[in-house]
């Protein structure tokens, strides 16, 4: 038992296949290609979100490690001024750390040693 294609078909069928007639397609048949077209898409990891919807947060790149790493040598070195009684340099390096501190406990504390290297040169005046 066959059935006739005649409705179902939007061409003539040719010798090499079948030959556009130039009559529109359904709904329906639209609404199957554009989910076709998303879930290929999606499959090929495109989305439609927002970059910061899409993906994890960020870690910490090599380039913020490398920012903290700088700022804890500036933060060991006003240290090392503050015990050698040199609290102009100290200070410096205070500042240095607090300004390229990842941290914010580092940040903290490299402002806290600043304040207290400030507290020394006053009462050194």
């Amino acid at each position: 038992m066959r059935r006739e294609k005649t409705d179902l078909t939007f061409g003539e069928q040719r010798r090499a296949g079948w030959r556009y007639d130039g009559r529109p397609l359904p709904f329906t048949q639209i609404i199957l290609v554009a989910l076709a077209a998303m879930l290929a898409l999606s499959v090929a990891g495109c989305t439609l979100l927002p970059r910061e919807y899409s993906q994890e947060p960020p870690r910490k790149t090599a380039g913020l490690q490398a920012m903290d790493e700088y700022a804890w040598r500036c933060y060991d070195l006003g240290i090392d001024y503050m015990d050698q009684s040199r609290f102009e340099l100290a200070r410096q390096q205070f500042s240095l750390a607090a300004s390229s501190a990842v941290s914010k406990t580092l940040h903290e504390d490299a402002l806290d040693a600043m304040r207290r290297a400030e507290q020394s040169i006053r009462q050194q005046r």
